[in-house]
């Protein structure tokens, strides 16, 4: 078992950002803190866009609490996933900078939730804090296709593109999520400083928002537990499927297939 920080939005209804992230690490069996970026009452898209992001420096204040406590020494990883604001990125690269000072071995998980579609929907300044300030810290990134375009200011021509694409990030390890579509797959891509592989999983028709947030969870949870990370990889997306084959065409992710493990 890890402990890991997480930090990130929350939502009441649906299951996207912590909602998401951490039933998929707790079902991998580490205890996760979760500490909410921002709470909405609804995933985008499903209900009223009622939201009430934290202040920075309350964001800095509660971490600020957590290493006054002790906390950073027991710590196995950090997930860092969807702020608001460009200084909640500085307030948690702050923390996290201290907290690697404390514990070097310390995993950082940095999924850059800026956008997809081609398009942000973080503030231009909040993307930029989050590639200048955060990614710099990470030993562990998972962006989508587009997210890595923009992180890199270039959009990979091809699939065959995007391992060199991943490189120029600078992180240990990078997997590239919805990397690219046929009618039937989606291919997700890891990418070391000397290798990588690609993945194929079954496209499935109407799916609500959050497995982006639930895959990274479970590639983290898995790291945690030892396995290397192409096997990571590989059973973090068999156990995504299985989510996502039941929650086609539902308004949330069922989450439910994540307590049954198959043997």
């Amino acid at each position: 078992m890890g402990r890991v920080l997480a930090i990130s939005s929350q939502v009441a209804r649906g299951h996207v950002g912590l909602a998401a992230t951490v039933p998929a690490l707790q079902s991998l069996g580490h205890e996760v803190w979760a500490l909410p970026t921002v709470v909405l009452a609804s995933r985008p898209g499903l209900g009223r866009a009622v939201k009430y992001p934290l202040p920075a420096p309350d964001l800095a204040a509660m971490l600020a609490a957590l290493q006054a406590d002790g906390c950073w020494a027991a710590l196995d990883a950090v997930f860092a996933g969807y702020f608001p604001t460009p200084q909640a990125v500085v307030a948690a690269a702050q923390a996290i900078r201290r907290a690697k000072q404390t514990k070097a071995e310390i995993v950082v998980c940095v999924d850059p939730v800026l956008g997809d579609a081609d398009r942000l929907y973080v503030a231009p300044e909040t993307a930029v804090a989050l590639r200048d300030e955060l990614l710099p810290l990470a030993t562990l990134a998972t962006p989508n296709l587009f997210e890595l375009a923009w992180l890199t200011g270039r959009a990979p021509g091809s699939l065959t593109d995007v391992p060199e694409a991943a490189r120029r990030l600078r992180v240990n390890t990078v997997v590239v999520t919805s990397a690219g579509t046929t009618h039937d797959t989606i291919s997700t891509i890891l990418v070391t400083a000397d290798a990588s592989s690609a993945w194929a999983t079954p496209r499935r028709a109407g799916i609500p928002n959050g497995a982006g947030d639930l895959f990274a969870g479970l590639l983290l949870g898995r790291i945690l537990n030892g396995e290397p990370a192409v096997v990571a990889l590989a059973n973090g997306l068999s156990d995504l499927d299985r989510v996502l084959a039941a929650s086609e065409h539902r308004s949330v992710l069922q989450l439910a297939p994540l307590l049954v493990r198959p043997c």
